[in-house]
């Protein structure tokens, strides 16, 4: 403990500047020079140490943050340790020193960089070529320069930092080329990559068959690359929560859902990850709410359960893990939780990283959107209040029933507790809950509206609010308010019992329907009457759900873009940014504009579109009839055309036909329409089955026709001669009323910009060019894509979204000419109605 690790310039300044807050704590960012001495500090924050926290990013790797104590003495307080230990994660030393400066004691020293190995691109491509590794393990190559030049510029961008946008045709093996050089970097250099997709199918590909075959084909004797894939906490079993659940069943299920916990409790022995993707048969949302994990119910160490925790065996598999795979809904939890966390340097929702990789990154906007924002539905909130209560059996029941087994006067008290206020508080939050939902469904179909419904500034000022809506409101959150402080009355009470008495056990449960309560409140303000001077957000009410509809209400940020920038782009050193579609008509600016990645100072160093390795003009033909109706001015007579058109292409094609729509109702009508002129063709129409069982018997039938919308437009992979055809019913546009696009396309307009030509034109390419990706999966692959939408060749947009297309054949014109061409490309490639 001296004085002479400071320099005394360095000494001089802490003196003058804690003498300027009259002795109290100041806290400093200082560097030091080689030999260890501080030569260099800077005012960060006045007040307790912990207030640095609360400033993301003051502090940079190599450097120390000093405080002085103005008691004299030196030894680190709790807080001292707590914020030491979460600096030193992110490379930054911890020292405090005395009100004049002459005695200073380093808590942590700087962290030592630890000396980087820079990837050599040249040889990270090579293990992708003929005589390379993954070759070898493979036993077979394809020749991919593409995927080749991916993984060399993804390589450049782990060696240097900054953002790389790499949009990759199909067929160029993407995962490969990004997770090769993700895999090396991290046995070279000890750090992880988080590698974040869309769509479950993508990541079950990556766990269960991509990151296998490299773990083995890149294993040295030293080094074997690991990997696991991390879901969220209620996609985990929570072992201490099945224990309670199983031991009060009798007073929360009934015995068709004791049946199914029993079911599950027996799952619970054998299964290897305890989630939900591992159960065969999927629970009920009642059963599995009362069992799943939740980050605020855990005790962490002080679970009985914490070796054997399915989560935490999860966690510290990913905490070890070279590659840790997640979903975008994931990665934006974690980023919401750092932003009201201030948590930077440390584990949060996903272990820290600094290397990042956005597979299908066309979905990050939206997916940030859903997470950033608030949200509140009928039936989560009822859903809520049964845990409470329901039909005698719940958290209440089971809570009163272990009070009655007490004599002590608090247990009495805190049973006719439950017993009157806490069931009246419950009965009224019902009440409210269920005329609020009715007033704002009524108000909902009044507006005639089939989808969703904006909700303006003007709302605020409409009738409704004083037909019922306000007072079911304030009765609503008087009720919550009421159960809350209800049940922290009897955690006060119970303080003192031990942890694992089943009681305390009970309140946790009880205060995390509580909370949740709260947290629906707030998102029905956010929704319905938010404060004023916020940041500017979209608000709408819609119904969700097609067996059973329920009233939905959501607030979004209308602007991501300098969200995203602040808080993930530029606090991670290496993003990548990948699929088949980040480039509208060739250009990554709309991309880059949405995410925020224009924002100066750029970080986006490398853009590049990485051709696919097909030969479009062989392998496939691209039809776009001229004669038909235009699907805005004669809907009913695109309608018939678009049945008509498939049921011509079944006939030359012998079926293999995949048709995808814009929205359900085209489906339905079209399905309706040919459902009696198909034949010996099986028809399969979403909606009619689920995704994944349709798609297989698509595959295994050979000769089916096979209707979709929105989901169906990407994630679709049907190699081989099962898909001969692919017709797009219309050009995608968003619609234009949908609230969220509605806003933005209002801001557009207000700078003064086209939004059509802006944002739906671009948004519209991307999304057509994910749907003709559904036909040439291999480089055998050869059918047919029609588009029934001539406005591609007669609007002066479409010149801008062809230009995107992969160049196949083109067919334009009348639809008999389409139809000759279309035949005679299946004759040249055998494909055709078989011979009677």
């Amino acid at each position: 403990m001296s004085g002479d690790r400071l320099t005394p310039d360095v000494r001089a300044f802490l003196r003058s500047e804690i003498d300027a807050a009259h002795g109290r704590e100041v806290s400093f960012v200082a560097r030091a020079d080689g030999e260890g001495r501080i030569v260099e500090a800077r005012v960060v924050a006045r007040g307790t140490v912990d207030a640095v926290l609360a400033l993301p990013g003051i502090a940079e790797r190599g450097e120390m943050l000093l405080h002085n104590h103005p008691s004299g003495r030196l030894d680190p307080s709790g807080a001292d340790l707590s914020v030491a230990a979460r600096l030193h994660d992110g490379g930054i030393g911890f020292g405090i020193v005395n009100n004049d400066a002459t005695a200073c004691y380093v808590v942590v020293e700087i962290p030592r960089q630890r000396e980087t190995t820079r990837l050599d691109p040249v040889d990270v491509a090579g293990m992708l070529a003929e005589h390379g590794p993954v070759a070898r393990m493979l036993g077979a190559f394809e020749d991919r320069p593409s995927q080749r030049d991916m993984a060399a510029y993804t390589a450049d961008v782990y060696n240097d930092g900054g953002i790389a946008l790499l949009e990759a045709g199909t067929g160029v093996g993407k995962s490969f080329a990004y997770l090769v050089p993700a895999l090396v970097w991290a046995r070279e250099n000890g750090e992880r990559t988080v590698v974040s997709t869309n769509n479950i199918n993508l990541q079950e590909q990556l766990v269960g068959k991509d990151l296998p075959i490299l773990a083995r084909a890149l294993a040295t004797g030293d080094h074997t690359p690991s990997f696991a894939l991390l879901k969220g906490w209620r996609n985990y079993l929570c072992l201490a929560r099945l224990e309670q659940a199983l031991a009060g069943q009798d007073s929360m299920f009934d015995a068709d859902r004791a049946a199914e916990l029993e079911s599950i409790a027996g799952w619970a022995a054998r299964t290897g990850d305890g989630s939900l993707a591992d159960l065969a048969d999927e629970p009920s949302a009642e059963v599995w709410d009362s069992v799943a994990a939740e980050s605020d119910l855990c005790t962490r160490l002080q679970c009985p359960h914490f070796e054997r925790c399915f989560l935490f065996q999860a966690r510290r598999r990913a905490a070890e893990a070279d590659v840790v795979v997640v979903n975008h809904h994931l990665l934006a939890s974690d980023l919401a939780v750092r932003m009201a966390s201030d948590n930077w340097l440390e584990a949060a929702v996903l272990p820290p990283y600094r290397r990042l990789i956005l597979d299908e990154a066309h979905h990050v906007e939206d997916v940030a959107a859903t997470h950033l924002g608030a949200q509140v539905s009928a039936l989560g909130v009822h859903r809520l209040l049964s845990r409470l209560e329901r039909n005698g059996r719940g958290l209440l029941p089971t809570i009163a029933a272990e009070l009655a087994g007490r004599n002590d006067l608090l247990a009495a008290a805190s049973r006719d507790l439950v017993r009157q206020s806490l069931v009246d508080a419950l009965a009224s939050a019902r009440a409210a809950a269920d005329v609020l939902f009715a007033t704002l469904g009524r108000h909902l179909d009044n507006a005639g509206s089939a989808g969703p419904l904006r909700l303006t500034d003007e709302f605020a000022a409409h009738p409704i609010w004083s037909e019922g809506l306000a007072v079911a409101f304030e009765n609503l959150v008087i009720a919550f308010g009421r159960l809350r402080d209800g049940v922290e009355t009897i955690a006060d009470r119970l303080a003192l019992e031990d942890a694992a008495d089943r009681r305390v056990q009970l309140i946790a449960e009880l205060r995390g329907v509580v909370r949740r309560l709260d947290t629906a409140a707030q998102a029905l303000n956010a929704a319905l009457r938010p404060p004023p001077g916020g940041p500017p957000a979209v608000r709408w009410l819609e119904r969700r759900g097609r067996k059973s509809a329920h009233l939905a209400l959501a607030s979004v940020p209308l602007d991501l873009a300098p969200v995203l920038k602040e808080n993930l782009f530029d606090r991670v050193t290496t993003v990548v940014l990948t699929s088949a579609t980040l480039a509208a008509s060739g250009d990554f600016g709309f991309l880059e504009e949405r995410l925020g990645l224009d924002l100066p100072p750029s970080r986006v160093v490398i853009r590049e579109v990485l051709p696919s390795p097909f030969d479009f003009p062989s392998q496939a033909v691209f039809g776009v009839p001229t004669d038909l109706p235009e699907p805005r001015d004669d809907e009913s007579g695109h309608d018939a055309a678009v049945a008509r058109v498939l049921i011509d292409l079944a006939h030359a094609s012998d079926g293999g036909v995949f048709a995808l729509f814009t929205s359900h109702g085209a489906l339905r009508r079209t399905a309706d329409a040919v459902r009696p002129r198909v034949g010996r063709w099986p028809l399969l129409v979403q909606g009619e089955g689920q995704r994944d069982h349709l798609l297989r018997r698509f595959r295994e039938s050979g000769s089916a026709i096979l209707l979709g919308t929105d989901s169906f437009w990407e994630g679709v992979d049907v190699p081989g001669r099962a898909l001969r055809v692919l017709i797009l019913a219309k050009l995608p546009f968003k619609v234009p009323t949908e609230p969220l696009t509605a806003a933005r396309l209002e801001r557009l307009e207000q700078r003064g910009e086209n939004g059509f030509l802006r944002y739906l034109v671009p948004l519209a390419a991307l999304k057509l060019k994910q749907g003709f990706g559904r036909l040439i999966r291999t480089r055998t692959d050869v059918g047919a894509v029609l588009l029934l939408d001539r406005r591609i060749v007669t609007r002066q947009y479409g010149r801008r979204m062809l230009e995107g297309l992969p160049r196949a054949a083109s067919a334009i014109g009348n639809w008999d000419d389409v139809r000759r061409r279309c035949e005679d490309f299946f004759a040249e490639h055998g494909i055709g109605a078989p011979v009677p």
